[in-house]
Parts: C-alpha cells; sequence; structure tokens
C-alpha cells in the first residue's frame, strides 16, 4: 500500500507536535464523522494525549490520565484526509465542508479532519479497549510491512479468492 509511508510520516509529525497537549473539546462537525456512541469522546477531555501512531490507514491517538488505561480515537482519514493542524487562535469551522471533526487542545493548538471531495466518509471511531481488538482495527489483516514472501504464500493459500480480491 504506497500510502503507509504517508500516514506514518503523518502520524510522526502530529506526535511531535502535540503528544502532552491536554485536549479541551472534541467537536464532530459532521453527523457522520462519529462512527461510535460510547465511550463518548468527552470522556477524554482532560487528558494529554500520549500517541499517535498508525495502523495500517488509520492513525491512533491515544489520550490517558496516565501511562495506563485511556481512550484511543482510530482516525481513518480515507484517500484525501488530514489532520490539519490549526495554530491557537485559528477559525473554528461550523460547517462539514470545512472539516469533519475538530479536536481541540488547551493551549489553543487544533486538529481538523478534512476530506476533500464530496462523500465524506473518512471516520473517527472512539475505543476504550485495545484497539487491535476492537473495530474497525480488528477485522485487518497483519501489516503490509510485515509480511514476508513465505507469509504471503500462506496468507493466500488460505483464502479461495481471486488474486484481486484478495489483495483488497
Amino acid at each position: 500500500m504506497p500510502e503507509i509511508p504517508e500516514i506514518r510520516a503523518h502520524a510522526e509529525r502530529l506526535e511531535a507536535l502535540a503528544a502532552g497537549e491536554v485536549l479541551k473539546r472534541v467537536e464532530p462537525l459532521s453527523f457522520t464523522a462519529l462512527k461510535t456512541a460510547s465511550p463518548s469522546p468527552n470522556d477524554a477531555v482532560g487528558w494529554p494525549l500520549r500517541s499517535v501512531s498508525q495502523r495500517a490507514k488509520f492513525l491512533l491517538l491515544r489520550f490517558a490520565p496516565d501511562a495506563g488505561d485511556g481512550l484511543t480515537f482510530v482516525v481513518h482519514l480515507m484517500q484525501g484526509g488530514r489532520l490539519r493542524v490549526l495554530e491557537p487562535g485559528a477559525k473554528r469551522p461550523r460547517r462539514p465542508r470545512d472539516g469533519l471533526a475538530r479536536f481541540e487542545f488547551e493551549s489553543g493548538l487544533g486538529l481538523l479532519l478534512t476530506e476533500p471531495g464530496t462523500q465524506k466518509r473518512a471516520g473517527v471511531w472512539v475505543i476504550a479497549s485495545d484497539p487491535a481488538e476492537a473495530e474497525p482495527l480488528a477485522r485487518l489483516g497483519p501489516e503490509a510491512t510485515e509480511v514476508d514472501a513465505a507469509a504471503m504464500a500462506e496468507l493466500m493459500a488460505a483464502h479461495s479468492a481471486r488474486l484481486h480480491n484478495f489483495l483488497r
């Protein structure tokens, strides 16, 4: 997947910029942006951003009151989406065409989930447990960067799908 290096670089840049920032507000700007109902994204308000990582095409923003349990925001950017950095004092978008969701920190820094085009399918899941075991990550296979030729042959032998469908 050619997107993995881009997603990984995006996660590293966001972590360098916002790690340690305390969450002030999560604001879904579009009806379809938030994909889960429980736990509430507001449960993470007051917690610092502990890490930003990547799993396949998803960004994982982990908020926790300490090094222990917390909440992970799983963000799918779709094809052209981004978590755009908004500097302190930036105008707050109010319409879905300007952004799908906004993370605002106590310092005034913000992250705006954007997606070009008209479909607006990017989304945010709020996960309280291990993100790897929860939707949407539970249905993913192994990381593409960690599969060698032998493992790929095993995966292909276990599926009777055509190559095109297997790779999807």
